[in-house]
């Protein structure tokens, strides 16, 4: 389970989101964070940086309006053929780079 936090950058305003992730899921977010790590995709939310707290990592992400995919999927049932494309390229290419 996890929860996401609008944020600013203080004395600035750029917002970021802030991803609250049980510190149990560590590995999960290692994962994750490896593969945003190698994403250089105008297509893919950037990963700025994480923090550890006793219970929680706190990861700092670009901010998106629309929120993540699945979100988006929950509520149109599918997105647009052009789109499904482009996340398929990105996604083709990350499995390659990570190999």
């Amino acid at each position: 389970m996890h929860q996401v936090y609008k944020g600013r950058q203080k004395k600035t305003v750029e917002y970021v989101a802030i991803k609250r992730v049980d510190k149990a899921q560590m590995d999960r977010v290692v994962n994750e964070v490896q593969v945003m790590h190698r994403l250089n995709s105008p297509h893919t939310l950037r990963f700025h940086n994480w923090y550890e707290t006793r219970n929680n990592l706190w990861l700092i992400l670009e901010y998106c309006t629309g929120g993540d995919l699945l979100s988006l999927l929950k509520q149109d049932g599918r997105l647009p053929e052009a789109a499904v494309k482009v996340s398929i390229r990105d996604l083709t290419w990350c499995k390659h780079s990570l190999a």
